[in-house]
């Protein structure tokens, strides 16, 4: 019997152009990957654009590639922005494999979008149901905020100003 929430749930799999099967889960590190890039869980559905008129294949990058973290899979790497007050701001996310570096946006096939939805659409159910009691119920996702980072450091600072001119060497 499992009780609490199953973080390693498999619902789906995808199948990549290079023919490898990947199964999705949704750990809370996916979770809190996709919340750090969109915001909240809530935000990630909205994302995918239903009208067919703005963006549907970024976001479903994303939140594939977020299922697809893990051991002997796919490795994330933040883009990050940070704005003069020190606001930090996830832009994007790659998603890597860790055999071979190859870019997962590069190995998937548009035409199989539909087993896209359905498989990450059955993996994040799978894993945001809480099993306990003799049944399965939805678990309640809240915008939770990011915690503050300690501050700008060397790879995070913002940039200097194009009117800055910094003192000569040697005087």
């Amino acid at each position: 019997m499992t009780t609490g929430l199953d973080l390693l749930a498999e619902g789906g799999t995808v199948t990549l152009t290079d023919g490898t099967e990947v199964p999705l889960r949704y750990s809370f590190r996916a979770l809190a990957l996709l919340e750090a890039r969109f915001g909240s869980i809530q935000a990630v559905q909205e994302a995918i654009d239903g009208t067919g008129k703005g963006a549907a294949f970024g976001p479903l990058h994303q939140i594939i590639g977020a299922g697809s973290v893990g051991p002997g899979g796919f490795e994330p790497h933040l883009r990050e922005h940070v704005d003069a007050k020190g606001n930090r701001t996830v832009s994007d996310i790659v998603f890597r494999r860790r055999t071979d570096g190859t870019d997962l946006a590069d190995l998937l096939d548009p035409g199989r979008l539909d087993d896209y939805v359905g498989a990450f659409t059955a993996a994040l159910s799978k894993a945001l149901e809480s099993r306990g009691n003799g049944r399965a119920t939805a678990v309640a996702i809240t915008d939770v905020s990011l915690p503050n980072t300690p501050g700008p450091s060397s790879t995070t600072s913002p940039s200097a100003p194009s009117t800055f001119l910094p003192a000569p060497s040697g005087t």
